[in-house]
């Protein structure tokens, strides 16, 4: 049996004739098609044009990383939690596809940023009465055959300067690196 179905908005409860596409709530809970949640082609303008990208402020804390957005007519939103996901970000807000791709491209600035004092890499080489390290920054900083020791104060040292943050990482990879050794 053939049968029709009125579509209705459940944003704005108008009858609607669909567009090139059917816009739909995703519900989980649907057991038929009279329980989908259509949207109208008028209320998803509104929605993707409400989704205007001014600013977005990346953190991450304790491996949870989370997004605050403020957009172009001035709503913000507070530490949402977020994913970057295949040059999306997705966020616990729903957001259409064209503002995750923006919020994607802000996101890779960001980890850029906060990556570049990070070591991409770091070799280590043992000689006889000489140690070196071999490293390089997210950030394109390049360290090459850098001998150093360790003092009688367990503070390390180098026989070129090489910058504190540098230094800090360099202290936990050799240690890493030593535990390796022994096993």
């Amino acid at each position: 049996m053939i049968r029709t179905l009125p579509l209705v908005c459940s944003n704005c409860d108008n009858k609607f004739v669909p567009a090139e596409e059917l816009y739909y709530r995703d519900n989980f809970m649907s057991n038929s098609i009279r329980d989908v949640h259509f949207i109208c082609p008028d209320c998803i303008k509104r929605w993707k044009d409400k989704w205007r990208i001014k600013t977005a402020v990346f953190s991450e804390k304790d491996y949870v990383m989370t997004v605050s957005i403020t957009l172009e007519d001035g709503t913000i939103y507070k530490n949402l939690d977020c994913t970057p996901l295949e040059e999306t970000v997705v966020t616990s807000e729903e957001i259409p596809e064209e503002a995750q791709r923006r919020l994607f491209s802000i996101y890779t600035e960001w980890d850029s940023e906060r990556k570049k004092n990070s070591l991409k890499d770091c070799t280590f080489k043992d000689e006889f009465m000489r140690t070196t390290f071999s490293c390089e920054t997210y950030g394109g900083e390049k360290f090459n055959d850098i001998a150093f020791r360790f003092n009688m104060k367990g503070q390390i040292e180098t026989e070129t300067p090489v910058p504190e943050y540098v230094l800090k990482q360099i202290i936990y990879a050799y240690r890493l690196y030593e535990m390796q050794n022994k096993e």
